[in-house]
């Protein structure tokens, strides 16, 4: 079973040599004869953008670059949104086992440092009208109103809170830029890409926000156990999810197009209110639609941090967007897809666009792109010259595959 502390199994996991935890094989791909090879990076940070050093964006960009009213004036390659373990909690009295579990805990930072970012928001916990433990219940022996029941024993609830197991802090930031990937050794020996000190304080932060939680919203008639080992939904002895759910990776910079030099979807083209909007109908190859959900980013230290604060918007002021195969194409690489939320998109897209919906739309409309170009597409096309010549016959192929690519 995975421990769930990824942080301490990074190595293993990248590491080209077999252990006694995993079999390593390599594998080296070759296109058919007389076929192109396409490659789609569809990870979630987009590691070979990293790795390969493809022209890519970190954290915010300024309002001087992208021209969105609510960026921040400075850029900062550090300001990520946060990122999050979730873990499972439970209504059953374990007799206070999984709190003397998490007592020996010792973290890198105190705990009291922690708790101070620990808030329900005045939500309650069990009862009443959109309460915390009903808002991603995923268990209910009841199975009562989620929205206005109470929770009963034997319930399950998934954490994933934002003023609790959100991380939000940049000492040091997730995602190693490329003086760091060149310093750490990651571009000959890959790990990622990413910085084990802040996935070992996220892992710390979410174990003590369930030992918080336990600790004073736990009653008689609503005991709290951190669910772990074989009984835990996520299979890890930690209780956490194997890897975290990171909201924001590296940003490709596009090509020409849209009257951009360098393509990037931007807030304009997604607020209802904001003048500047474009229609990218001629080459949409997957669609989506979220608020502008930004889980912000801060220094322990509490200097600037030059987040895009001012730029959450409700879902119902976003228009329906339509996403173009622009932006999943990155300069210096004629092979390369991106499948994924690592398209070229600002930081604030960026919130719309990091959705799980919004991710499957882009990762399946990138494997029937690559999988179009090197069966039906006229020969030798590049990728590059399909919003220009070919994008009707590829909107059908997507229509075929019954991928929908419009509203």
């Amino acid at each position: 079973m995975p421990e769930g502390w990824f942080s301490r199994e990074l190595g293993r996991w990248y590491s080209w040599q077999t252990d006694d935890v995993f079999t390593k094989q390599a594998l080296r791909l070759h296109p058919r004869p007389g076929k192109p090879l396409l490659v789609i990076d569809a990870s979630d940070t987009g590691e070979l953008v990293g790795w390969a050093n493809i022209p890519h964006h970190l954290g915010t960009e300024a309002t001087a670059v992208t021209g969105e009213p609510n960026a921040p004036i400075n850029a900062n390659p550090d300001c990520l949104q946060a990122f999050t373990y979730p873990f499972v909690l439970a209504l059953h009295n374990d007799q206070g086992r999984s709190s003397k579990v998490l007592a020996r805990l010792q973290p890198d930072y105190s705990r009291r440092e922690h708790q101070r970012e620990f808030s329900l928001k005045h939500y309650p916990m069990f009862q009443g009208a959109h309460n915390f433990f009903n808002y991603r219940r995923i268990v209910s022996t009841s199975r009562n109103n989620p929205f206005y029941g109470t929770s009963t024993l034997g319930d399950m609830t998934i954490v994933n809170w934002n003023c609790g197991n959100d991380w939000t802090w940049m000492n040091p930031p997730l995602l190693l830029n490329e003086p760091q990937i060149d310093a750490t050794g990651q571009r000959q020996n890959w790990k990622g890409g990413l910085a084990t000190i802040a996935l070992r304080s996220a892992q710390e932060h979410a174990l003590l926000f369930a030992e918080w939680l336990m600790k004073t919203q736990s009653k008689p008639t609503f005991p709290l156990m951190l669910m772990t080992g074989s009984q835990s939904p996520l299979g890890t002895t930690s209780g956490l999810s194997m890897v975290p759910y990171i909201r924001e990776g590296r940003r490709i910079v596009g090509r020409s197009a849209y009257g951009q030099r360098e393509f990037m979807i931007r807030e304009q083209d997604l607020r209802k209110d904001l003048s500047g909007g474009r229609d990218f109908s001629r080459t949409a190859i997957a669609v989506t639609h979220y608020a502008i959900d930004l889980h912000g980013c801060r220094y322990r230290n509490w200097q600037p941090s030059d987040e895009a604060t001012s730029a959450p918007v409700r879902e119902t002021n976003i228009r329906p967007l339509q996403i173009p195969l622009e932006s999943l194409i990155p300069q210096g690489v004629n092979n390369l897809l991106i499948g994924g939320k690592s398209l070229a998109v600002t930081h604030i897209a960026d919130a719309v666009t990091r959705t799980h919906y919004s991710e499957w739309s882009i990762g399946a409309a990138a494997g029937a792109t690559a999988g179009w170009l090197t069966t039906q597409a006229p020969r030798n096309l590049p990728l590059a010259d399909i919003p220009k010549r070919s994008m009707p016959a590829l909107q059908r192929y997507l229509t075929d595959q019954g991928l929908r690519w419009r509203w």
